[in-house]
């Protein structure tokens, strides 16, 4: 047969196995601490009272674990919504910068394409074109 090499644990699988073995603690500790509630409820006559001690341990645990549920839910909501929200103003900001790039001057009307001076409204700076000497 041959000899087995030994088995590398990562600091990461140290750590994990560490917090799993805090869990299953603390659920063990919880576990009897519920059964000494119980014991004791059915010690004083309580009538169905270790039916009522689980039942409202169990209604208890499925409070929290909905409400931890509930807490994710509404972070990565709230995550995936700033995301979008990101991306809406970023590909707002990208479309209007190549508007603006397309931009061709103040005047929409094609004044920009006749010969002469124009000024940053579009109005004609420069001789008159018309043929009487009246220059305004």
């Amino acid at each position: 047969m041959p000899a087995q090499q030994p088995l590398q644990i990562s600091r990461a699988h140290r750590w994990a196995y560490a917090c799993g073995m805090s869990v299953k603690r603390v659920y063990r500790r919880l576990k009897g601490f519920e059964s000494r509630v119980a014991k004791r409820a059915v010690a004083t006559g309580m009538p169905a009272g270790g039916l009522l001690v689980r039942g409202s341990f169990l209604v208890t645990k499925l409070a929290l674990i909905l409400g931890l549920l509930f807490i994710g839910f509404w972070l990565v909501a709230s995550v995936v919504t700033m995301i979008a929200v990101i991306g809406l103003l970023l590909s707002r900001a990208a479309i209007d910068g190549d508007l603006e790039g397309n931009d061709p001057g103040p005047d929409f009307l094609g004044a920009n394409s006749y010969l002469g001076n124009y000024d940053d409204n579009g109005h004609y700076i420069g001789h008159s074109k018309s043929s009487s000497s009246d220059v305004r």
